[in-house]
């Protein structure tokens, strides 16, 4: 894998060839997330065509990674039909280069919207901000109670936001 990296890390000296290679990996993410959250529900092309209004023969052609572009209006019509976040960003080339080599199929799936949030966000799920970043923590109840020694003093930079019960009744 050290090779991959030191090769990509030359190749990307040059410009073109770098942004060349990160648009190829997008299309080809992109056309193998669709196919995957496709599978993962059980939809044929007929199902997802009914269910964005798109023609099952442009999906046959997105899923193949045999498209020059895809709309704003497109991406959110498959977004609402497999019922989850559509999140699009810049990032470096060292975090493409990263997705590139971390790509799997289980990256690719999605959980429904109802699906994710009754499963993330359960009674037992606390909020933590760590350096302005909040991340959800659950299988609270897994976790043994167990006395802090006085001299120790929680880290100043976590912030709970606390369980969503908690937050509403504020």
């Amino acid at each position: 894998m050290k090779e991959f990296f030191n090769q990509l890390r030359n190749d990307f000296s040059d410009k073109e060839y770098a942004h060349d290679y990160m648009e190829s990996h997008a299309v080809s993410r992109l056309a193998a997330q669709i196919y995957t959250l496709r599978k993962q529900r059980g939809w044929s092309q007929e199902d997802l065509a009914e269910r964005t209004g798109i023609a099952q023969e442009r999906i046959s052609k997105i899923e193949s990674a045999n498209f020059d572009s895809l709309t704003m209006k497109s991406l959110k019509r498959f977004s609402r039909a497999f019922d989850v976040n559509l999140h699009i960003s810049f990032e470096s080339f060292s975090e493409g280069i990263i997705d590139v080599a971390n790509l799997n199929r289980e990256q690719l799936e999605v959980k429904p919207r109802v699906e994710d949030i009754s499963s993330c966000f359960t009674e037992n799920t606390i909020f933590i901000n760590r350096g302005g970043e909040w991340k959800a923590i659950n299988h609270l109840s897994v976790i043994k109670h167990t006395q802090v020694p006085q001299h120790v003093k929680p880290m100043p930079t976590w912030q709970s936001l606390g369980s969503p019960q908690e937050r509403l009744a504020k």
